[in-house]
């Protein structure tokens, strides 16, 4: 059985995001090549141990597998349904400069791990667009459970999906 979730990230960030950042978030949204240096998701990534036959490695040949988390385009997987995008623009306006960020995607259970640290970076240089409040927000669901998309927030090292009410007319 598939462990598919949909998720849904909206962000505002700073214009002062540095060019080695700008790159590596390109890289994550499948629009530029992997960086050099790696800065933003760092931890527990996943290692592989096995050739391509799926034959066990020697120790010395394991490698630390880096993968970009918000690459997908075009049609979602149909228990999802809808499109999977991820855009990044930036914005020129003098008083309002930074750079916009949207991304629905539909992500394997084994890599919410990753995208939390993902989440975490975004949040941490998010910014209000107009001198307004913050603009971060992510909503995720579980492919198997209403098509309703369910508030996330970052606690600590975990990714806490809420539940939500959901009123229906008798």
């Amino acid at each position: 059985m598939a462990d598919l979730h949909e998720v849904l990230i909206t962000a505002e960030l700073s214009a002062e995001l540095s060019e080695a950042e700008i790159s590596e978030l390109r890289w994550h949204l499948g629009h530029g090549p992997k960086p050099e240096e790696l800065t933003i998701v760092t931890d527990r990534l996943p290692l592989v141990t096995v050739d391509d036959e799926g034959e066990p490695l020697p120790e010395d040949r394991w490698e630390i597998d880096a993968y970009p988390l918000l690459t997908g385009r075009g049609p979602a997987d149909p228990r999802v349904g809808g499109v999977v995008f991820s855009e990044l623009a930036r914005r020129d306006a003098p008083a309002d400069a930074g750079w916009a960020l949207s991304s629905r995607q539909v992500l394997h259970g084994d890599d919410l791990t990753l995208l939390t640290q993902l989440l975490r970076w975004l949040q941490e240089r998010a910014v209000g667009y107009g001198g307004g409040p913050v603009c971060f927000s992510c909503h995720s669901r579980f492919h198997e459970d209403d098509l309703v998309l369910k508030p996330v927030s970052l606690d600590g090292e975990d990714l806490v999906i809420h539940e939500i009410l959901v009123l229906q007319k008798v």
